[in-house]
């Protein structure tokens, strides 16, 4: 996967756990479920067809079939586990379970075997809890451990580099992933966008892509009560150039955490203040912070 690719799925999962951290917040909202349900089914799809992508399809030995079977039987077990752990509120056991098969396909084959000995270890210790993992899943994935373990000195034989299907497949299942993002997000906005603004700003920041090593243009808002100085929390920030809105976060700031540089106007507001048409230079790859003291109406 690209870059771009690899922050869009790490995106999706920021989205899904916002969700679920904050799952009474979000009871009001109608169809959330339906379009949740929708994402992370794509991204199930995903994480297939980048395996696919991953492995050499033609010319490859044992010992890497033997690797590829026991990456994707962990994987298989620890999908349906994050799953369940989830909706158990077992965050800490979701965050330990979060590892990619990637991880595994393209780690030393000491260290993907030290990789799968660590996830099925979680697994045995949690499956009382969990349920829906076994002994007999337990023992499926030993034994893929195992075969992999008496043969991973073998030889690596000559390989045929060739185009895998997966690299095809990924373009439309990222498209329909960005089409849930966008009726979640419009659904939250819809339903508790007024009620719950923290909330709502936090989960629009989370849909942002974060590509590693890349210097993001930003802008940070504190928009204040001019006569004591208190954060305004019911404040807005238009953005003319996109007529995007923006709301204060838990931190009572209000970020735009992606800009184009240069100049532009935004429109500060907020019940019982004078709106305000502020025009500001935003400096390319830096956080940009400004302060702006709204007056009450007279």
């Amino acid at each position: 996967m690209t870059k771009s690719q690899i922050a869009k799925q790490e995106s999706y999962k920021r989205i899904d756990d916002s969700i679920t951290n904050n799952a009474t917040l979000v009871i009001p909202v109608v169809g959330l479920t339906d379009e949740v349900t929708d994402l992370n089914a794509t991204v199930v799809k995903i994480v297939k067809a980048s395996t696919a992508q991953i492995a050499t399809p033609i010319g490859v030995s044992a010992s890497e079939a033997s690797k590829l079977k026991m990456a994707n039987t962990v994987m298989k077990l620890k999908l349906r586990a994050k799953v369940k752990a989830k909706r158990l509120g077992l965050t800490s056991l979701v965050h330990q379970l979060n590892q990619p098969i990637s991880d595994y396909l393209k780690a030393t084959k000491i260290d993907a075997i030290s990789m799968a000995k660590s996830a099925r270890n979680i697994l045995n210790d949690n499956k009382a809890t969990l349920v829906i993992i076994t002994a007999a899943d337990i023992t499926e994935l030993d034994g893929t451990i195992d075969d992999y373990t008496n043969i991973k000195d073998e030889p690596v034989e000559a390989k045929i580099v060739t185009k895998a299907a997966g690299t095809d497949l990924l373009p439309p299942l990222f498209k329909a992933a960005d089409a849930s993002v966008v009726n979640i997000l419009d659904l939250i906005e819809s339903y508790i966008g007024t009620s719950q603004p923290a909330f709502t700003n936090e989960i629009k920041i989370d849909a942002e892509l974060r590509i590693s090593g890349a210097r993001h243009t930003s802008a940070d808002f504190d928009i204040l009560a001019d006569e004591d100085g208190t954060p305004l929390l019911k404040a807005e920030v238009e953005d003319t150039s996109s007529a995007k809105i923006y709301k204060p976060g838990s931190d009572h700031q209000t970020i735009i955490p992606t800009h184009n540089p240069g100049y532009f106007s935004f429109n500060i507001s907020c019940p019982g203040y004078q709106k305000v048409a502020f025009g500001a230079q935003l400096n390319r790859a830096v956080i940009n912070h400004f302060t702006i003291r709204l007056k009450k109406n007279l």
